[in-house]
């Protein structure tokens, strides 16, 4: 989440997705495209998670919300990207990198062990995304 200078709240957490595969998508002719991305989750050693990206400019509150499976270890998020942003980690995934790339979800505090005991009692949860990164290997 940016504040009114632009700048990244400081408070929340982090998880680190490591990206498996990636795909372009177009839902119709005339739509702008998506990119779904399939990760693992660091934080969460047996969760699977799916991301797609999408083109709107977001400049207040969260750009996405992760959303955890009530009956699966599996994750799910859309997120917003303006169209810089969108172009340069489209541009980047074109490219097989040497070693597996990193995105980064900067989110609202979150427990692990509340979403893992959530989700095995038949409940999911949803965690606000507020930002993110990425680490690209080149070589």
């Amino acid at each position: 989440m940016r504040d009114a200078l632009g700048l990244r709240s400081k408070v929340g957490g982090q998880m680190q997705l490591t990206i498996l595969s990636a795909e372009i998508l177009k839902s119709q002719i005339g739509a702008k495209l998506d990119i779904s991305i399939s990760c693992n989750i660091s934080e969460l050693p047996n969760y699977h998670c799916n991301l797609i990206f999408t083109q709107k400019n977001q400049d207040l509150g969260p750009i996405g919300y992760l959303k955890f499976d009530n009956k699966r270890p599996l994750a799910s998020a859309v997120i917003s990207l303006k169209e810089d942003d969108f172009n340069d980690i489209s541009q980047l995934l074109k490219n097989s990198p040497p070693r597996s790339a990193s995105i980064f979800l900067f989110t609202e505090i979150y427990n692990e062990d509340a979403i893992i005991s959530r989700s095995m009692s038949g409940e999911g949860s949803t965690v606000d995304i507020n930002d993110l990164s990425w680490r690209y290997p080149i070589i």
